[in-house]
């Protein structure tokens, strides 16, 4: 079974994480695909530089944009050039920042020992509905809130304090040599419900016969966790042992990089099996914590004036 990966990219910072993990995975991947979706030329250019070295494993799929479409609905258009009958494809977001050694190998495994989910996802820090299962296995504090079972958990998904957290704890257990224990956690998901797809994996053969694969219309998230699923009787499944971790979703992303901009230069560290540097930060995390709490009144304060202004001046 010939394995392709692909990735819509893409943000450098976060690919320069990514990129090391692909490249020791050309044993078991055969190619990987940067689904170009990015109107930043330094990004873009970043993608092309990465390309020409290694032009035997990194290929570029380009195509035109359409400002008309969300980014959800660029990014379906994707899935009708990845659909080959005797491949099986996976998928990362361009912002996961960390594989272990064995998760792809793992993941592909699981996905040809169990044909009957349409989608099998990864087991991934920072994750809605993974840290739901990781909180009731133990690793997830419930001080920290109580995480539902549901994609858009507003603590696991909508607060920015949390990923902080738990990439601190995620962290220190990498460098504990505690890894395994976040690949040993009951993953029994709800494969017709929602779920963040930043570490999927499909069969060509399955998406081969997809009607809407001719639609530039469709919302590629809930529509392969949900309305794909449920139409096929095809429930998603998780694979425990496949472990990633996903930097940040745009609601915490801001939170995030005020207050531990140096987090991505660990998982970039990692990544190029440098030595890890000692979590030093968490003093200084807490005190820009407090710069952001106190500036977020002004700033929405800010926004209402904004608002109200912009509303005298069209009247």
């Amino acid at each position: 079974m010939r394995v392709v990966s692909v990735t819509p990219a893409g943000r450098r910072r976060y690919l320069a994480a990514l990129v090391p993990h692909l490249l020791r995975q050309r044993h078991v991947i055969a190619e990987h695909h940067w689904w170009l979706n990015t109107s930043d030329e330094a990004d873009a250019r970043y993608i092309r530089e990465i390309t020409a070295r290694h032009p035997d494993f990194f290929k570029i799929c380009d195509l035109p944009g359409d400002p008309r479409l969300n980014i959800g609905q660029s990014i379906w258009r994707f899935f009708r050039h990845y659909v080959q009958p005797g491949t099986l494809y996976i998928r990362f977001d361009d912002d996961i920042v960390y594989m272990a050694d064995d998760a792809v190998v793992n993941l592909v495994r699981y996905r040809l020992t169990h044909r009957e989910p349409l989608l099998v996802v990864g087991s991934i820090v920072n994750n809605a509905v993974c840290a739901h299962f990781q909180q009731r296995a133990g690793l997830i504090p419930l001080a920290w809130g109580k995480v539902q079972n549901e994609c858009l958990d507003r603590n696991a998904w909508r607060r920015g304090p949390f990923p902080r957290k738990l990439h601190q704890l995620f962290l220190n257990d990498l460098l504990q040599g505690r890894e395994d224990r976040w690949k040993q956690i009951p993953m029994r998901i709800d494969g017709r419900r929602r779920f963040s797809i930043n570490v999927i994996s499909w069969m060509g053969d399955d998406l081969r016969q997809v009607p809407e694969l001719a639609s530039d219309r469709i919302e590629e998230e809930p529509f392969l966790t949900e309305t794909l699923p449920a139409r096929l009787n095809r429930p998603n499944a998780a694979c425990p042992s496949a472990l990633f971790a996903h930097f940040a979703y745009y609601s915490q992303r801001p939170y995030l990089e005020w207050t531990w901009p140096e987090l991505i230069g660990h998982y970039q560290r990692i990544a190029s099996q440098l030595s890890p540097e000692p979590l030093r930060e968490l003093p200084l995390t807490l005190l820009r914590h407090a710069a952001w709490r106190m500036s977020r009144p002004v700033g929405r304060l800010r926004e209402k004036l904004l608002m109200r202004w912009r509303g005298q001046q069209a009247a």
